[in-house]
């Protein structure tokens, strides 16, 4: 076992990984994804495909990058946004810089510059299930339920057993039904 693990870690580092969406481990996390029932192993292939997405693997953006992270967890979101905008301008495919610009502007109650940055953010990856659900928050708080479900169907045919999603859906069911 030791010795196929330090084959694998060596046929990684020996190759250039494509960071972000185009990496070549995705495909297998989400067919994986589409199959899992448990929602411990949906968290744990989520937390995977995530910290693909996360992956620059550039570093001219990487400390770009991480800047605005750091700035966006500390709350100084213009600061992050700048430091987002750099990383998109710098390489405008990776979908991540998008993402977490769009997660920003969010932040700061700007939703039309949200639902840009998300749609960029899912025409470069569109299973990014997080640029959908916050899309779908845009949509709740909006009132455009009706949007929002389309957008929780569509997060569904992602991971069609993940009880958060089935569960927010439901809600929201709920909720027009209950105004109808």
């Amino acid at each position: 076992m030791i010795f196929f693990k330090l084959i694998l870690i060596f046929l990684l580092s020996s190759f250039s990984v494509n960071a972000d969406q185009k990496d070549f481990r995705l495909d297998n996390l989400f067919s994986i994804l589409s199959k899992t029932e448990s929602d411990e192993e949906i968290n744990r292939i989520t937390s995977s495909i995530w910290d693909i997405w996360l992956e620059t693997n550039d570093p001219s953006i990487n400390r770009d990058f991480y800047y605005g992270l750091k700035f966006m967890r500390s709350g100084d979101l213009k600061m992050s946004v700048k430091f987002f905008t750099k990383v998109i301008n710098k390489n405008s495919n990776f979908a991540e810089a998008w993402n977490k610009r769009a997660t920003v502007y969010y932040l700061l109650g700007d939703f039309d510059l949200s639902m840009i940055d998300i749609n960029e953010t899912l025409k470069l990856e569109p299973r990014h299930f997080g640029a959908m659900d916050g899309l779908s928050m845009i949509f709740i708080h909006l009132q455009e339920f009706e949007k929002a479900i389309q957008i929780y169907d569509q997060m569904l045919k992602i991971f069609p057993n993940n009880s958060l999603v089935v569960k927010k859906r439901k809600r929201l069911l709920k909720l027009i039904t209950k105004s109808t």
